[in-house]
């Protein structure tokens, strides 16, 4: 017989009768004790409601009384006011006497006093009494509960009156108090209309609010029942509904959920501890039990000692059958362990070689896909930019022949330049492309980049460039040379957290400044700052890719990368000078073009087109400016709005359209791609031409889509092609 079999039989042959005994001991006396919790509920609820029915018929009959009186039936309001104060002095009530809509006469007011208006739905009776509560009553100003007794005319005729018996909930909650003095649990007393008129915990708080949904079955079907609800302050609760007084008024009587609870866990508890005293004899038992096995336990001990140290254990023969087989199992484990390990060894060296070039790998794919993805999604908003510059040059030529006003247009259209080559340099950034090396003009290149530059350090630091005067262009890519000031720019900046000044310099180079190779003319290009410098070990590692001193998120330590990059395949070299706590200056050396830098194009003149009616759908206020003034200059009737939706619902109203020329990408429920396909199943069907300056959306069938920056002469032909067709 094996080890787990005789220790079971020992434990479970002693414990498990007593306790399941314990446990249906002690369920047996919790169902009793709720039993009793749930009768002395039932014999208090019955006892106040009798209570509550009692002074409700005391009020009654006096309001019957006085509705029987001689100075009612007379209408005579001065002998009726002074003998319902004298009827009701000393009871905390007071009377009136009332019409469908006034009260003529009411005992808390002075005789004369002019009549009051009703309480809102107060009741008008016919014949017999009513209960109406009032949260404020019109004579009290404060909840008042008015017994009313209708008064029919001598002759038989229509009711005349209605007198009242009126007295403060504070009576009645009076009465609660007294009855449920030393009652643990809430007690309530709710009108025919369930809202709760007294209450043992918090009457003012919960006066006039309906009762509890869970209790309300029981009130609507007029019986008496206990239901599991949650009290109005959120206790949950066990509550006794007694059945409706002969007025409809009933009392709930709650016991906290939490004490039946409590009582269940004492009885658990109490089982459990007497469990647990036959459990330990039961253990004792198996304890004086297992000591004829220890010395087969033993040898399997030293067995897994050996195995811990990488040894063989030999296989035991002790006369029992489980501790055997465990040393059996011991033993081949051993064995295998052995083997297992020489192959292990021998790989693991490969496979962590292997992990990490994997990691490094990961790591370098997702810091590029996630430049990719961020230079894909500013693309959009730099073409913006482009658009808006590009067509309002357009828009200025028009009527611009003065040789001022159209050196105003070459700087736009070098604007336009410029921004396009910005968003070749973010996407060529984001994709690796080749450098397309071509003479800079340095002053111009400047001047165009300077708004950027600014836009940059705006705020933070003070940006200052001095351009030696006759230095000749350069050769080097546009797009990369921006960025590579534009990153030092950043890097001074961000050395500067307190503000300083930001200082760009281009001259000639001097001899000890041209890097080695072939001879040539250089200009030096240098950006300084005033900031906190670099100690020793820093400058060493400065041009290392993914190395940065900046807190994380703050910089990905590409910035002076890129500009190593980028001067040694323009044929030059950059080089850092710092001084601790004395800011940092560096240095971009990069060789003289030998041709002169290309002079910027001149604007061609519009192409004429029908005029149209054009919605134009664009949220980036500045190209909408531009290109509806473009669009009326060329003698089009535009309607500019902000987004998709807008359009659909001016699409909606009563306004034609010839064409729509919509963005794609914009903020709300709908982008350009869908609000096409919209137009297209419009009755009848709109023409759609879209832009963009970067998108993933799939072009609607039949849809022009022009590129962002596009020309006006462009749009123009779109317009006119989309209305006439191919």
């Amino acid at each position: 017989m094996s080890i787990r079999t005789r220790l079971l039989l020992l434990v479970l042959a002693v414990w498990l009768p007593a306790a399941a005994g314990f446990g249906a001991l002690a369920w047996s006396t919790y169902q009793r004790e709720v039993a009793g919790a749930r009768e002395a509920m039932a014999n208090f609820g019955r006892s106040l409601r009798l209570v509550i029915e009692a002074e409700l018929d005391q009020r009654a009959a006096a309001a019957r009384t006085l509705a029987g009186s001689q100075a009612v039936r007379d209408a005579d309001l001065a002998r009726f006011h002074q003998e319902a104060s004298a009827a009701l002095v000393g009871t905390r009530t007071w009377a009136l006497l009332a019409t469908p809509t006034e009260q003529l006469a009411n005992t808390l007011r002075p005789v004369g006093s002019p009549p009051l208006r009703r309480a809102p739905q107060a009741p008008w009776l016919q014949e017999g009494t009513a209960v109406f509560f009032a949260p404020v009553g019109p004579a009290a100003q404060k909840p008042v509960i008015t017994v009313l007794a209708a008064v029919r005319a001598d002759d038989g005729g229509p009711t005349r009156f209605n007198v009242g018996v009126v007295f403060e909930p504070a009576l009645l909650q009076d009465l609660v108090d007294a009855h449920a003095r030393g009652w643990v649990g809430l007690v309530s007393v709710v009108n025919e209309r369930q809202l709760v008129m007294s209450r043992s915990r918090d009457p003012e708080k919960w006066l006039g609010q309906r009762a509890s949904d869970r209790v309300l079955p029981p009130l609507v079907a007029r019986r008496s029942d206990f239901v599991a609800s949650t009290t109005l302050d959120g206790v949950r609760s066990l509550t006794f509904v007694s059945s409706p007084t002969h007025q409809g008024w009933a009392v709930l009587v709650s016991l906290p959920q939490a004490m039946l609870d409590a009582s269940a866990r004492r009885l658990t508890l109490q089982a459990c501890a007497a469990a647990a005293g036959l459990l330990a004899i039961g253990l004792l038992a198996a304890w004086l039990g297992s000591r004829r096995i220890v010395r087969p336990v033993l040898a399997l001990r030293d067995a897994a000692v050996e195995l811990g140290r990488d040894a063989v254990p030999a296989a035991l023969a002790t006369g029992v059958t489980e501790a055997d087989q465990v040393s059996l199992a011991l033993h081949e484990a051993g064995r295998r362990a052995q083997e297992a390990t020489q192959l292990l060894e021998s790989r693991v060296a490969q496979a962590v070689q292997q992990a990490e070039q994997a990691q490094a790998r990961l790591l370098d794919a997702q810091k590029h896909e996630a430049i990719g993805r961020l230079t894909g999604g500013l693309a959009h908003d730099f073409n913006n930019l482009l658009q808006t510059i590009r067509t309002g040059l357009q828009v200025l030529d028009r009527g611009t022949h003065e040789p001022p006003q159209r050196r105003v247009l070459e700087a736009a259209l070098r604007a336009t330049g410029k921004a396009a080559e910005l968003v070749r340099h973010m996407l060529a950034f984001g994709r690796t492309q080749p450098a397309q090396a071509r003479p800079v003009d340095l002053h111009d290149f400047m001047l165009k980049g300077q708004e950027l530059m600014a836009k940059a350090v705006e705020g933070r630091a003070r940006l200052h460039a001095h351009i030696d005067v006759g230095l000749p262009p350069v050769m080097a890519d546009p797009t990369q040379l921006e960025l590579a000031l534009l990153n030092l720019v950043f890097n001074a900046r961000d050395a500067m957290p307190a503000g300083g000044d930001i200082q760009i310099r281009a001259r000639l180079a001097t001899d000890d400044e041209v890097p080695p190779g072939p001879p040539g003319r250089f200009v030096c290009v240098q950006v300084a700052d005033t900031g906190a410098g670099m100690d020793a070990a820093t400058l060493q590692r400065v041009f290392e890719p993914y190395f940065t001193t900046k807190p994380v998120g703050a910089g990905s330590g590409l910035g002076l990368a890129q500009v190593q990059s980028f001067a040694r395949e323009a044929g030059g070299e950059v080089r850092v000078h710092s001084v601790l706590g004395q800011g940092s200056r560096i240095s971009l050396t990069l060789p003289v073009a030998d041709v002169p830098a290309p002079v910027a194009d001149t604007v061609a003149p519009p192409l004429p087109v029908a005029a149209l009616h054009v919605l134009v759908v664009e949220d980036d206020p500045l190209v909408a400016s531009v290109v509806v003034s473009a669009l009326e200059g060329a003698g089009h009737r535009c309607v500019a709005v902000g987004s998709a939706d807008e359009a659909v619902l001016v699409l909606s109203g009563e306004q034609r359209f010839d064409v729509v020329f919509t963005d794609v990408a914009m903020p709300g429920r709908l982008n350009g791609m869908q609000l096409a396909a919209l137009c297209r199943g419009h009755r009848p069907p709109v023409p759609v031409v879209v832009a963009s300056g970067y998108t993933t959306e799939a072009l609607v069938d039949g849809v022009q889509m022009l590129r962002k920056p596009y020309g006006t002469d462009e749009l123009l032909a779109a317009l006119q092609a989309a209305v006439t067709g191919p």
